[in-house]
């Protein structure tokens, strides 16, 4: 278990997400002009919109550190624990989107909420058919390309889902598609690893 923790970075992943939360649930006038390739204007996304690619970004980075070999003959249900460590995470931010909710403290945690579950399906769908590496800068470079590619005239497209309100059904249902897709892709051997490579 002490192992697991380690290579899995599960305590940064914990700061981080926390960290994550304090932030941005206060952070609904924190704004990060982005420029839009078609216009030419800049488009302010919500700070609230990136902080959830540091813990999901964590997660993937611990679990490219994994020897996949080894992992995959072990005793121990070593991607249960990841599976369930993942749940917790989006459990966490969802319970803390219903706090900031019900204290009335704006708009900001639902955001991050959505966005983490979204970010995290997100990535474990790139990693299940290109590696984690290519998933950890896909999905970073993911919200960017939504504010420099996903607007039209001046609105966030449908498929931009970070870009949305944080009371848009659509954009909360894209999210838990991510979600539900990536959380199935951990059941699934890797597309990589099927066509015979190894490793991430």
């Amino acid at each position: 278990m002490i192992w697991w923790l380690r290579i899995r970075y599960v305590p940064a992943v914990a700061v981080g997400l926390l960290s994550c939360i304090l932030l941005g649930s206060g952070a609904d006038s924190v704004m990060v002009p982005i420029p839009v390739v078609i216009g030419g204007l800049t488009f302010d996304l919500p700070m609230s919109s990136l902080l959830p690619l540091v813990p999901v970004c964590l997660i993937l980075e611990g679990q490219a550190r994994a020897d996949a070999v080894a992992e995959r003959v072990a005793v121990r249900a070593v991607g249960g624990w990841d599976a369930v460590f993942m749940a917790a995470c989006v459990v966490v931010c969802a319970l803390a989107a219903v706090v900031a909710s019900t204290a009335g403290a704006g708009s900001a945690a639902t955001s991050l909420a959505r966005d983490f579950a979204g970010y995290l399906g997100l990535a474990l769908i790139i990693r299940w058919l290109a590696g984690g590496r290519v998933a950890t800068a896909a999905t970073a470079l993911f919200p960017f390309l939504c504010a420099s590619f996903g607007l039209v005239h001046n609105r966030p497209g449908i498929w931009a889902w970070p870009l949305h309100d944080a009371r848009s059904v659509t954009a909360s249902i894209q999210a838990l598609v991510l979600l539900a897709i990536g959380a199935l892709s951990l059941v699934v051997p890797p597309l990589r690893r099927r066509a015979g490579v190894d490793g991430d």
